[in-house]
């Protein structure tokens, strides 16, 4: 485990005019406090000796900055950025990288991030495959009647052919999902889906008066994809796919 104690843990970077830390606990269940005003400002806490890689670590991390962005916009830091003093912070991080900051909280001012996850049915999307391709159908068949051993470069070749068939409903069915729902934000990133039968993971960047439409929206989506896609809408929440601040050679000690 790595001594933290006496270091200055960093959440984010907001416009800190007019504004205050959130009354939230951070990591260690240390109080937030915001340093570096006017122009800019930085939520920290200070920490004891915690190793910042425990999960409960991470779940502090993102709960500052979820109640933080309820009433100000902030740039998130990536999670283990750890700094020796106030001053440091403030030197660092908010002088060093001034105009960079400024520029993502101007983009950002006034915006959230909405999430929108597809998961297919496998099964289902399975024997949709079986049904409308053919050489797929003919291979599946063709290995009801043989041996293991004998099917072997058969049953490599329905892998391929099924996964190449998964991989294109994905590209139409996101390129769908893009066309619905990018009009009603300002900007979307396509982020790399993780488990087989996902079918698109979507962060859009969305004015907070536009929020209700973007719902409704999503809502139309889901009953058009209706069981063939399981839709997941996260948010509203930090803009983190739009603005996190990649900073981290400022930060002398990280667990």
């Amino acid at each position: 485990m790595t001594d933290l104690a006496g270091k200055v843990y960093v959440y984010g970077v907001i416009a800190a005019s007019g504004d205050t830390a959130p009354q939230v606990e951070g990591i260690e269940a240390a109080p937030v406090r915001l340093v570096g005003r006017p122009e800019l400002g930085a939520l920290v806490s200070d920490l004891g000796t915690d190793a910042l890689s425990a999960p409960k670590a991470v779940r502090a991390h993102w709960r500052v900055l979820e109640e933080a962005s309820q009433d100000a916009t902030i740039v998130p830091v990536r999670f283990g950025m750890v700094m020796e003093s106030e001053d440091a912070v403030v030197a660092r991080l908010l002088e060093a990288n001034q105009e960079t900051l400024s520029a993502l909280l101007h983009d950002v001012a006034g915006k959230v991030q909405l999430t929108v996850k597809g998961k297919y049915d496998e099964d289902r999307m399975l024997r949709e495959i079986v049904q409308s391709t053919p050489a797929v159908a003919e291979l599946n068949e063709r290995l009801r009647t043989v041996s293991v051993e004998a099917a072997y470069y058969d049953r490599i070749r329905l892998g391929e052919l099924v996964a190449a068939e998964v991989d294109h409903r994905r590209v139409a069915d996101t390129v769908a999902a893009v066309a619905r729902l990018e009009p009603l934000a300002e900007a979307v990133r396509e982020q790399e889906v993780r488990e087989p039968n996902a079918a698109y993971d979507l962060a859009f960047l969305v004015r907070r008066e536009a929020i209700e439409d973007f719902t409704k929206a999503v809502g139309e989506l889901d009953r058009d994809v209706g069981d063939r896609i399981e839709l997941s809408y996260i948010g509203p929440a930090p803009v983190y796919s739009f603005a996190e601040a990649n900073l981290s050679e400022g930060s002398p000690a990280w667990a």
